[in-house]
């Protein structure tokens, strides 16, 4: 046995999300699973379109090339694609198609003809299942692809002042047990978990606007503040102050899963 202090939890909470662009991967060779290389922008955002993209040719921009419109015969991309200028370090999404040899952009300044263009085409959604909670996108085949992954993440943030924390992981246990039987069977159906924070800062509004807004947050808690965190999907339940006498202002907050969790590294 492995006895931890205590004081090396650590608790994060998530932020306001935050737009990317061609954010890098980085390849499972065995597993052909694709996570974003920053961990810090790995919690994607709940409800935003992510788009995750494969390489494909590098072509060279044409007569025609602004600052905002690229000239590529037979280009073959559509609105949502991702090209990346590798002359001026600019990635962008296709804007528009204009025709089969243009597409516009957000504007790379000192983008003209001549500029190396590195074309990915953003995957449809049947043929990888995303994993918003460890920015990990899964193929269904398995080949070998340089990824990247467009959309909104979600900055997470240490609750510096927090002093106590709880979770609890549960299945509901039904009994399945039919006639002839003869010993009882039980099936798992579904599974939930709930827990709960205290912290001295009182002041701390996150917690209280999570609450009045009602929307999933993630909850980010590591045992030993090195290894193997667990993410939650949560709830926010409820956001109360005590204040003792003889001690401190405290802020507990209670929560409950809002559907998945999941344990990194494993």
């Amino acid at each position: 046995m492995a006895e931890v202090a205590g004081r090396n939890t650590v608790l994060k909470i998530s932020g306001d999300a935050v737009a990317m662009t061609g954010e890098a991967t980085t390849e499972d060779v065995t597993t052909k699973i694709y996570q974003i290389t920053d961990t810090a922008k790995q919690v994607l955002d709940r409800t935003a379109t992510i788009r995750v993209h494969v390489q494909g040719a590098d072509e060279t921009a044409e007569d025609g090339t602004t600052e905002t419109n690229i000239e590529i015969t037979g280009h073959g991309l559509v609105a949502g694609d991702l090209i990346i200028n590798k002359t001026h370090a600019g990635a962008r999404l296709v804007i528009a198609k204009v025709d089969a040899n243009n597409i516009t952009v957000a504007a790379i300044t000192g983008m003209t003809n001549g500029d190396t263009i590195e074309t990915y085409k953003t995957q449809d959604s049947s043929t990888y299942t995303l994993n918003r909670l460890s920015g990990k996108a899964t193929f269904a085949t398995a080949s070998s692809r340089v990824v990247k992954i467009s959309g909104s993440y979600l900055p997470m943030t240490t609750a510096a002042y927090a002093h106590n924390a709880t979770s609890n992981r549960a299945a509901d246990v039904v009994d399945v047990t039919a006639y002839g039987d003869t010993h009882k069977k039980r099936a798992v159906t579904l599974l939930s978990a709930s827990g709960s924070l205290s912290q001295f800062d009182i002041t701390d509004t996150t917690y209280s606007d999570a609450l009045s807004a009602g929307v999933p947050v993630v909850l980010e808690l590591s045992e030993d503040g090195v290894v193997e965190p667990t993410r939650y999907w949560v709830l926010l339940e409820s956001d109360e102050v005590t204040a003792a006498i003889d001690g401190v202002q405290d802020k507990t907050v209670s929560w409950v899963s809002y559907d998945t969790w999941l344990r990194l590294g494993v």
